[in-house]
């Protein structure tokens, strides 16, 4: 997909670039592994910007740097700034003043404990995938919360951190990996959105071993 853009942007330029069949094979394998792990709104955003920056096809050092201006575009750490940053909390990630809130998502998805405890050749790659995908969410338009306050069925006004680490004592794991679940609190009440986080969260619970109802 992305040579076949190319290849509509630059017409004869590509063709010059790349001007045989084997050329062309031997590209896309070279550039296969270096975008591996970046998925589409990340390379379209970067495509766009060749379009303005570069009147021949670019190398992939030069679409890599390419990328690298959306994460400023967006507000956002690049993947290791940001898994440094995750890697240095060490109080409540969720009271924490991260540069991003796709950090704070993206630390609990690959696990704080693991982030504190395993070696950098495990947390790495674990924080790099997750990361990745939220920053396509982030690019898409999706606005990320992290959650602060819900409201539990008999109408008592209870924390997040004080539901997660309920959950997760009655689950035995760590509030980190219960709180992202409890993002669709943030969302309007009597929301389809709402509704649809609550369930899909629902279901992740119940995988865990949480059998209780989630308040609406």
């Amino acid at each position: 997909m992305l040579f076949a853009r190319f290849k509509a942007i630059y017409t004869h330029k590509f063709a010059s670039a790349y001007s045989t069949t084997d050329d062309v094979k031997l590209a896309k394998r070279e550039w296969a592994i270096a975008l591996k792990g970046f998925q589409e709104p990340l390379l379209a955003y970067a495509v766009e910007r060749t379009k303005e920056e570069h009147t021949w096809p670019p190398t992939i050092a030069d679409f890599l740097k390419l990328i690298n201006t959306a994460y400023k575009a967006y507000g956002l750490p690049d993947p290791r700034a940001a898994y440094l940053e995750a890697c240095a909390c060490r109080t409540d990630p969720l009271q924490y003043k991260w540069s991003h809130n796709a950090v704070f998502f993206a630390g609990s998805q690959a696990g704080w404990y693991k982030l504190k405890s395993e070696e950098e050749r495990v947390s790495w790659p674990l924080f790099e995938q997750s990361y990745l995908k939220i920053v396509d969410r982030v690019i898409a338009g999706e606005r990320l919360v992290i959650p602060k306050v819900i409201m539990i069925e008999d109408k008592q006004t209870l924390s997040v951190k004080d539901l997660a680490s309920k959950i997760a004592k009655d689950i035995s794991v760590d509030e980190e990996q219960v709180a992202p679940l409890l993002y669709y609190t943030q969302k309007t009440p009597g929301s389809g959105v709402r509704a649809r986080y609550r369930e899909i969260s629902q279901k992740k619970l119940l995988e865990m071993g949480y059998k209780e109802k989630l308040p609406e």
